[in-house]
């Protein structure tokens, strides 16, 4: 089981965070249709998270620079690791969330925010060459995600569950 230390780093909403600190854990706590996604690259051991929580942002009108949009967070997040030591080749991701949390069927077939999430995600880094190494999305649950920084593994907590490596 996974605890929440001092040396635990809550990546809130819309926030990326990147280390090089091998006794930090990343953590996103209670993810619905938003994406957690935890890249490593186990050589430089450079560790990424990402609290995705909007697919696509309006940068063209707006100058949108916001990383709660995965079409920014992603890119920024790679070269953020980038200028820590991580070499694209060797980034691995994992993707968690992604949840359809609205029931209501009306509003459920016209915002499929947690899929839409998924899919721009998975768009985005296969446009930068990333691989996708697991992922633990869809579904109607919430789930928490953590990323340890010295072994680049990844943990997953879906609600009223254990925590079990992804």
């Amino acid at each position: 089981m996974v605890m929440l230390t001092e040396r635990t780093v809550m990546v809130g909403l819309g926030e990326i965070c990147v280390t090089t600190d091998r006794s930090s854990v990343l953590a996103c706590l209670g993810l619905g249709s938003c994406i957690g996604l935890c890249a490593y690259d186990s050589r430089a051991r450079v560790a990424g998270m990402a609290h995705i929580v909007l697919p696509e942002s309006n940068r063209g009108s707006m100058g949108e620079t916001s990383t709660k949009y995965a079409d920014i967070a992603v890119p920024r997040l790679l070269k953020e690791m980038g200028e820590c030591g991580a070499v694209k080749p060797y980034i691995t991701v994992k993707l968690v969330g992604g949840a359809q949390m609205i029931q209501n069927l009306a509003l459920e077939s016209v915002l499929h925010i947690g899929k839409r999430n998924l899919e721009m995600t998975i768009k985005i880094l296969a446009s930068q060459g990333i691989r996708l190494l697991a992922s633990d999305t869809g579904g109607n649950f919430g789930r928490s995600v953590q990323l340890s920084v010295d072994s680049g593994k990844v943990m997953v907590k879906t609600v009223g569950g254990e925590y079990r490596e992804l």
